[in-house]
């Protein structure tokens, strides 16, 4: 089964990342710090973070001992390939999955234009759902299509570009297929995963604080 991971960022949006760059490569490192903002470096770092304390939690290892890399397409990948990952992050949420097979996971919060964005990027089907709803509750089914649809990508390993119109939301929330897709909501966020249909996770678990000391991380 596929395992999902959030860590609310809420608190740690406005610190220093030098305090935990040792945990990075020399190249990971500078590409941290090459964000201007010091919201989107901790955004970058805990999404890191966040899934190899999950992973060095699993097999009693060391968080220094599980190294991240990324393909030609961006995807990350454990080195030693002792599971398969996914990374996403978003105002206030990182987010994670973890497990056997591949899978895709993203985390939303805010999304200016919703249905400007959905008119280009949505199914006919999808942007005609939005168009009958209103306020909070359009938002969320946005969101929820649009976590999906990016899910979707990253667990075909496919860059963020390819044609989010030609993926069907709404049929990979349906189950009916060998990949499928489910969401889970926050206050104010919608996560979205995929992953074949054995492996969809029914819940998530919400890291604290006291979960990355045991890890040694604080």
């Amino acid at each position: 089964m596929i395992e999902v991971y959030l860590l609310n960022l809420t608190s740690r949006l406005d610190e220093p990342v030098e305090k935990f760059l040792h945990y990075f490569t020399a190249r990971r490192q500078e590409n941290i710090l090459r964000y201007k903002f010091a919201a989107d470096r901790n955004r970058t770092l805990w999404a890191e973070l966040l899934v190899r304390a999950v992973i060095a939690k699993k097999f009693s290892r060391t968080v220094e001992e599980i190294q991240i890399e990324r393909d030609l397409n961006g995807k990350p990948y454990v080195v030693d390939g002792s599971l398969m990952i996914s990374l996403a992050h978003s105002d206030n949420w990182a987010a994670c999955s973890v497990g056997e097979v591949p899978s895709g996971v993203d985390v939303e919060e805010n999304f200016s234009d919703a249905l400007t964005v959905a008119e280009n990027l949505f199914t006919a089907q999808e942007y005609r759902q939005l168009c009958k709803l209103e306020g909070r509750t359009r938002d969320e089914k946005f969101l929820s299509f649009w976590t999906i649809k990016e899910s979707f990508v990253k667990f075909i390993g496919r860059g963020i570009d390819d044609d989010f119109a030609a993926i069907d939301a709404t049929e990979i929330l349906s189950g009916r297929g060998k990949v499928v897709g489910r969401n889970f909501f926050l206050s104010g966020a919608v996560v979205g995963i995929c992953t074949e249909r054995n492996f969809l996770p029914e819940s998530f678990t919400v890291v604290t604080e006291k979960f990355f000391q045991t890890v040694s991380i604080s």
